[in-house]
């Protein structure tokens, strides 16, 4: 197939040229949006369908009330959760619409009743209950149902009035932020717990209000971090990091340096290859800071995170600065020299100043419904900034009873515990099998919500039959 163009044809008038430019090659460009438009349909389509073929779950984690274990402990969580990463292959992407699987953690306040949260699909709940009581044994996992789904509010509304936002970073992802290492006091080892001012902040709400906090976590690729290592190029002006890049610039510099060794040839002491000279010795204090923290940061398991929060409640209630001051407030505690956090303007829900009440009140219902799907409908590449286990680990942690002393935050009153294998049965016993509960109710009364414990199994030598001892405990 030939394809001949006639520039014979092109006349010095704009709408002669248009014409002509349309009729031989300006539909190349709405036949490729059209091609572009199907597969975006099909990813659609198949990827809603995968989705729909699974179940996710909410379950609530009440922490032991004498915790003593720092943010270390959650920093472990999250490396045993990058297990869940998945390789998709193209023929799953493209064909089973299979995307990676996200988890939410969540903190949500109700009338100040504080409740930490976990949404996953229903396949990983042996993975987290393994990696929570790995770490916590006392705590206690309940499944209950999914108290944002109630919450299906339109503005303007005449009852409610909503503010919320996402956070996103100040610089590259590559750069760190602050973590809780650094909230350790050096010569008394004294931790400052970061969540302390959330969640203090959190119980100052009553009944009518409600605040919410949700990071999105999926486990990103183990090449996350490779673009550190052109950031870090770059910083140390390593020669070749910001050559050119095209093919005639990488000639016309191999040409002049061709050139520039005959004219003037250099002696050589050795055969080896030579590492490219750097400015290491002349970098400030503060790159040279910056330098070591993002080999660091990068040299970790990383995690795709997107941070979204919202406030809303009974609008002779509502507080306005609410949301700014205590949870934009509790994450600048994060912001260093190098890196941060700040409010998305796209999503911010204020600031805003031609057609202020209709933008505003749409950004109100879109991250009310991005909050509620927990971006699950976000397609993949558009999972958030890229935050590593230790920083993660800071912002999003379970508190320690020494640091934290916020009063309704749902902890656990007993310690779990196992009868000793070696109890002796008179007679042959029942087991009494004790009903899962599931779907609990999760309100704003913590005398409301119920935990589930599940019955010790019963020893290998007793006979499920017959009638128990009047003096055996009923499980």
């Amino acid at each position: 197939m030939e394809v001949v163009i006639d520039f014979n044809q092109i006349s010095s008038s704009p709408v002669a040229f248009a014409i002509w430019f349309i009729k031989t090659i300006g539909w190349i460009y709405p036949v490729f949006l059209f091609v572009y438009g199907l597969i975006l349909v099909w990813l659609n389509f198949v990827r809603n369908k995968y989705r729909a073929d699974r179940r996710y779950i909410l379950l609530a984690i009440d922490i032991p009330k004498e915790n003593l274990q720092t943010p270390k402990a959650v920093e472990n969580f999250f490396s045993h959760l990058a297990g869940a990463h998945q390789d998709i292959k193209p023929l799953q992407k493209w064909w089973d619409g299979e995307i990676p699987d996200s988890f939410s953690l969540e903190i949500i306040s109700m009338g100040g009743y504080i409740q930490f949260l976990i949404q996953l699909v229903d396949r990983y709940r042996d993975l987290i209950e393994a990696i929570i009581y790995a770490q916590y044994p006392d705590a206690e996992i309940t499944e209950v149902e999914d108290y944002a789904q109630d919450w299906k509010l339109k503005f303007p509304n005449e009852k409610y009035q909503l503010w919320g936002t996402e956070i996103k970073l100040t610089n590259k992802e590559v750069f760190p932020i602050r973590t809780y290492k650094e909230f350790e006091h050096g010569t008394s080892e004294e931790y400052k717990d970061t969540m302390a001012s959330m969640l203090e902040g959190l119980t100052r709400i009553g009944p009518g209000e409600q605040a919410w906090v949700q990071f999105v976590v999926t486990p990103a690729d183990n090449d996350w971090g490779k673009g550190g290592k052109a950031v870090v190029d770059k910083i140390i002006g390593r020669r070749g990091s910001n050559g050119p890049k095209s093919a005639v610039g990488k000639f016309s510099a191999g040409f002049g340096e061709f050139v520039s060794a005959g004219l003037n040839p250099a002696p050589t002491t050795s055969t080896g290859p030579k590492e490219p000279p750097t400015q290491m010795l002349h970098l400030t204090p503060g790159e040279k800071a910056d330098v070591e923290a993002i080999q660091i940061k990068t040299s970790k398991i990383g995690f795709h995170v997107r941070i979204r929060m919202v406030y809303f409640a009974e609008k002779k209630k509502f507080k306005k600065n609410y949301g700014l001051n205590v949870f934009y407030g509790s994450l600048k505690q994060f912001n260093s020299t190098s890196n941060g956090f700040k409010p998305d303007k796209k999503i911010y829900t204020g600031g805003l100043r031609f057609f202020k009440n209709r933008r505003t009140n749409w950004r109100r219902a879109r991250i009310l419904g991005r909050y509620r799907h927990r971006a699950h409908h976000l397609e993949p590449g558009q999972y958030g900034f890229v935050l590593n286990t230790e920083e993660l680990a800071g912002v999003w942690h379970f508190p320690s009873s020494e640091a934290v002393h916020a009063p309704l935050v749902r902890k656990t009153e007993a310690k779990r515990a196992e009868p000793p294998i070696s109890l002796p049965v008179d007679q042959p016993r029942i087991v009494r099998p004790v009903a899962q509960k599931t779907g609990a109710n999760l309100s704003a009364n913590p005398s409301s919500h119920s935990t589930v414990s599940t019955p010790a199994p019963a020893p290998q030598s007793a006979t499920i039959t017959g009638e128990p001892p009047s003096n055996l405990p009923v499980i």
